[in-house]
């Protein structure tokens, strides 16, 4: 009997040891989303500039691997054994890219390697990324640097969107519709009114 009270104990602990080693669960970004407006709601001023995106800071706290599910207070939750595939920051630059290729076209969105010179240089700032029990908020500011002109404008983007659960599937979801609603909101403010003999051809 106490030889097998030894051998339960010595299962139970191997188990635990093995749920404790095993690697956790990893989670990308979805896809973005295609743009929800109206035909020509969030068309671009100018529907021939390029731009090319910069990578997108996202604030250090939040671009670790743990999935921020919410706050408690100062306190970030964090969630259980779900770690992101790749850092916040670059998950987020792939997927804003996207939505901005889906809206203007892949052609106009220019990508590291490509030989031509954007128009547009397009950095973006995220200062909150905050998911809550009913809602995740972003909130960013953003800049087009004009080659052509040297000129620059800017502004600033907040979007909440719902969420039934404070899960990381549901963070992510969210996450990635956030974006796609940003790139409708910069698409719309996308000028250098750079005139069309001053633009470089290939």
């Amino acid at each position: 009997m106490h030889r097998l009270s030894k051998l339960t104990i010595t299962g139970i602990a191997l188990v635990l040891a093995a749920c404790a080693s095993s690697p956790p669960t990893l989670l990308a970004l979805p896809s973005a989303l295609p743009s929800t407006s109206r035909s020509g709601e969030h068309q671009a001023p100018d529907a021939a500039l390029t731009v090319r995106l910069r990578r997108v800071h996202v604030p250090d706290y939040l671009d670790g691997f743990p999935v921020v599910t919410g706050r408690d207070g100062q306190v970030l939750v964090v969630a259980n054994r779900t770690e992101w595939a790749e850092r916040p920051s670059q998950g987020i630059s792939r997927v804003l890219r996207d939505a901005l290729a889906q809206r203007l076209g892949s052609s106009r969105v220019l990508i590291a390697g490509d030989g031509r010179r954007a128009d547009a240089d397009l950095s973006v700032e995220l200062l909150a990324l905050d998911p809550a029990r009913d809602a995740l908020t972003l909130d960013a500011r953003w800049s087009f640097a004009c080659r052509g002109t040297g000129q620059s404008h800017g502004g600033r983007t907040a979007v909440r969107v719902e969420m039934s659960a404070a899960t990381s599937q549901v963070v992510a979801s969210a996450t990635s519709e956030a974006l796609s609603q940003l790139a409708d909101a910069v698409v719309a403010e996308l000028r250098c009114d750079v005139a069309p003999d001053a633009r470089e051809t290939h």
